[in-house]
């Protein structure tokens, strides 16, 4: 795993032996500009890298704007889309509403995508699978 980029809120790592998956390990609170932010260097990352795959550890996420994650479901999950990924496994966050919002926001766009969506709540899991082949259709 390679190091990225560290900010206050969220670190960047590249799964690079095996497969190539960005996997994202955020903070606690995160204000609206960082994390959209953040996301836009994420897109950047996986188009560079040519990643199938995402870990996004949202299990220390802090409190959301919907706002933020339905920008995320309509804009940001059909570019990564456009640009290889196939694969987004989600460690959910532990603030019970975050995991709502977050289900709430990226379950229906990602049915309309050719990506695949998976909850987990092991890391070693969410890798295994963020880096497996996807499935054909």
């Amino acid at each position: 795993m390679v190091h990225l980029a560290s900010f206050p809120f969220v670190t960047f790592y590249l799964h690079d032996i095996g497969c190539n998956a960005l996997e994202a390990v955020w903070g606690d609170y995160v204000s609206s500009s960082f994390f959209r932010e953040a996301v836009l260097q994420a897109v950047t990352y996986v188009q560079q890298y040519q990643t199938t795959g995402w870990v996004a550890d949202d299990r220390r996420l802090g409190p959301m704007e919907r706002e933020d994650l339905a920008w995320v479901g309509t804009h940001i999950l059909p570019a990564l889309a456009a640009g290889g990924l196939r694969r987004l496994a989600m460690l959910e966050s532990e603030d019970w509403l975050n995991r709502a919002l977050i289900q709430e926001e990226y379950t229906y766009p990602v049915e309309s995508l050719p990506i695949e969506l998976r909850y987990f709540t092991d890391v070693h899991a969410a890798r295994a699978w963020a880096c497996s082949p996807p499935a054909t259709p």
